[in-house]
């Protein structure tokens, strides 16, 4: 039973180092852009994306420290602690998203920005 749980393992750590490998293979070839990953609409850095992406990354890979390091089976607990964090982070950047929205200038679907449309 061992064996199998470990040949699962190296399946799917093979699994994700190829998913891995294809990424940054993209990326380099220019596929997959990361100009606007930090940016927002007007090409300037955004601290909530740089926040709601480190959490993010800090946070999934804790948790697969803590998965993996366990000597027990199933998942550890994950605190309320955590998601209030992650939910303190991603909140940030949906207002952001809301600050960042459409002004006056911004033309709406159809040709006509919000001011110019009848009400």
């Amino acid at each position: 039973m061992i064996t199998l749980q470990l040949a699962i393992g190296w399946l799917g750590l093979g699994i994700a180092a190829a998913l891995a490998i294809a990424v940054i293979v993209l990326i380099i070839l220019g596929r997959i852009k990361l100009d606007e990953l930090l940016g927002d609409k007007n090409g300037d850095a955004s601290l909530s994306r740089f926040q709601f992406l480190v959490f993010t990354f800090v946070i999934g890979f804790s948790f697969l420290y803590l998965v993996f390091a366990r000597e027990g089976t199933g998942f550890p607990d994950v605190t309320g602690g955590v998601l209030t964090l992650l939910g303190i982070s991603g909140s940030s950047y949906l207002v952001s998203k809301g600050i960042d929205g459409q002004t006056p200038d911004d033309k709406a679907p159809g040709g006509k920005s919000d001011a110019e449309k009848p009400k």
